[in-house]
């Protein structure tokens, strides 16, 4: 037994030297023949840091990273809803090289500073969003309640016309956005509700019920069901499963989650299903991600209709590891699968019908051009 533990002993020596063998032999040349010991001395730890950060960085995930004191320290305050959750009241989407406002809350900080819908984010701060997504942008702008942030606005209404540049400095702070609103649509003796889910947290599903049954009390029959999960970018695996729960027949495979180091979770619908017999179209843009990603796959799946743009595309789940001198290792530890086995990490949902943003309209009526085409679909499988 011993002789057998010695030789996995040997291998697993050899396999190490011979992985950082390059490594081992770069620092020796340094610390024997480098001229400025000096200075090799101070930047030690730095270069160590600093090549942690890059050896991670090359497995391509963008959300394995290891993380240096600092930015590690952002992180946990992250998780802790210190930071990154304040913000300024406003509905963004990427439009070619700025970050474009769809919508402004009200009574939020955006309101409050004078932006408008269709206005253009072309800088935060000192950088530029050329190159951004709309999820980066968001992080850019989302920080720590009572901190300033810097917005370089374009407003241009008419055209190219008289467009007007200017900056705008707001106080980030909470944004109470309600997570489930509802409306009735009547249109051809049909009574269409709209549910919008700006994000799945825990009581997601109790106020997605409270809407419907406030709206069987106002109209004695609904006819179909949009649901609008455009900008919904949150995580509550758990209670997107229970949301699906109440569209589809107890025991119906809802979502899996798999893993390389635990045994893998199927989540089963265990709810009423109340609400499966209704025509249902959703719609999605490119900040619909995680929880809600899972919600629109599920139902597109088992045949109702995803409507817009391509989703974000964020499938996986991410554990971290503390070090005592304050940096983590973030890492990919599990991933999501429809029914279907089909994950779409760094990848998206294709939606049935794509329907681009009409400013136009927009700019002449408020008309969400996106809603009026769920709508005549909706009427379409009604019919």
């Amino acid at each position: 037994m011993i002789w057998k533990q010695d030789i996995v002993l040997s291998k697993l020596i050899e396999k190490h030297e011979s992985k950082y063998t390059k490594f081992s032999t770069i620092d020796e040349i340094l610390e024997k023949e480098y001229y400025d010991e000096e200075l090799l001395k101070n930047s030690a730890n730095d270069m160590i840091e600093w090549a942690l950060v890059g050896y991670i960085k090359w497995i391509s995930d963008p959300h394995t990273v290891y993380l240096k004191e600092e930015a590690n320290t952002d992180l946990e305050n992250e998780l802790k809803n210190e930071a990154g959750f304040a913000g300024i009241g406003a509905v963004i989407e990427k439009q070619d090289n700025y970050i474009l406002i769809s919508e402004v809350l009200k009574n939020s900080p955006a309101a409050r500073g004078g932006l408008l819908p269709l206005d253009k984010i072309y800088m935060v701060d000192n950088q530029t969003l050329q190159d951004l997504t709309a999820q980066e942008a968001v992080q850019l702008i989302r920080w720590e309640k009572w901190t300033e942030v810097n917005l370089f606005i374009e407003r241009d209404w008419k055209n190219g016309e008289n467009a007007q540049r200017f900056l705008v400095t707001i106080i980030r702070d909470d944004v109470n956005l309600p997570s489930v609103t509802s409306e009735i649509f009547e249109i051809d003796g049909k009574n269409l509700l709209y549910i919008g889910i700006s994000l799945i947290s825990e009581k997601t599903t109790s106020l997605l019920l409270e809407e419907i049954m406030d709206a069987l009390e106002s109209v004695w029959k609904i006819d179909g069901i949009i649901l609008d999960l455009r900008g919904n970018e949150w995580w509550y695996l758990e209670e997107a499963a229970k949301l699906l729960g109440h569209f589809f027949p107890k025991d119906t495979l809802l979502v899996k989650s798999k893993y390389k180091a635990y045994e893998d979770i199927n989540y089963i619908s265990k709810w009423r299903w109340e609400l499966w017999n209704y025509p249902i179209v959703i719609l999605v843009d490119q900040l619909t991600a995680s929880a809600s990603e899972i919600i629109a796959l599920k139902f597109q799946e088992e045949w109702k209709t995803i409507i817009w743009t391509q989703t974000f595309g964020k499938w996986s789940i991410q554990a971290v590891e503390d070090f005592k001198d304050g940096s983590s290792l973030k890492y990919t530890v599990w991933k999501w699968y429809s029914p279907n086995d089909v994950n779409i990490d760094k990848e998206w949902i294709t939606p049935d019908i794509e329907v681009e943003r009409d400013y136009e309209k927009y700019k002449e009526n408020w008309t969400d051009n996106q809603l009026e085409a769920a709508k005549e679909e909706l009427l379409k499988e009604i019919k």
